[in-house]
C-alpha cells in the first residue's frame, strides 16, 4: 500500500469554526482511492467522503497532494521500450482519444508526465505488468522513504507526510 496524505484547515460545516481536514490518496491493490474527513471538536459534526477505486480523486485534494508531496515522474526504463504497449496502458488507464495517448507517451519521454505518487505508482505496475520497465521518480521522497528509491519499490510500505 502506498499512502500519500495531507492536512490542512477547513470550516465545519455544523458550527463554522475551523477544524483540521485529513485528505488521503492510496494504491491498495491496483485501486486508487481516496478519502477526505474531519471530526470538530467543537459541536461534534463530522465530515468523511471516500472515492472507491476507479473514482477521480477531487481537484482540490489532488492540487494539496501535489503541492506538500511533489509530483512524481513517470519514466521508462527502456527508452525504446514499445510504444503499442506503453499506449494501450495509458488509454485503459488514463482514457482520452489516440491523438491525447500519443502526447501523453511524448510527454513521458521528454521526462514531463507527473502526478501524485499513488498514480504514477499504479501506472508503473500496470507497464511492468505488459512488460514495459518503468520507475516513478519523485524529487521530494516521502519522510519515510530512502532517498533515491524508487515510488514503485515502496508498494508494501505505507508511507505518510503529515
Amino acid at each position: 500500500m502506498l499512502i500519500a496524505s495531507v492536512r490542512y484547515p477547513a470550516l465545519c460545516s455544523g458550527c463554522g469554526s475551523e477544524t483540521e481536514c485529513v485528505g488521503v490518496q492510496a494504491l491498495v491493490g491496483q485501486s486508487l482511492e481516496w478519502d477526505i474527513g474531519y471530526h470538530c471538536s467543537g459541536c461534534g459534526d463530522a465530515l468523511y467522503e471516500c472515492g472507491p477505486g476507479g473514482s477521480p480523486v477531487p481537484d482540490d485534494l489532488r492540487r494539496r497532494l501535489l503541492a506538500e508531496h511533489g509530483e512524481a515522474r513517470l519514466m521508462l526504463s527502456d527508452p525504446l521500450a514499445s510504444p503499442i504497449l506503453v499506449m494501450k496502458v495509458l488509454r485503459a488507464e488514463l482514457g482520452g482519444d489516440l491523438a491525447q495517448t500519443k502526447r501523453t507517451l511524448q510527454q513521458i519521454r521528454a521526462g514531463m508526465f507527473a502526478g501524485t505518487m499513488p498514480e504514477m505508482a499504479l501506472l508503473v505496475h500496470r507497464l511492468r505488468a505488459v512488460g514495459v520497465e518503468a520507475e516513478a521518480e519523485c524529487p521530494q521522497q516521502p519522510d519515510e522513504a530512502p532517498a533515491g528509491q524508487p515510488v514503485a519499490e515502496l508498494e508494501v510500505r505505507t508511507v505518510r507526510r503529515t
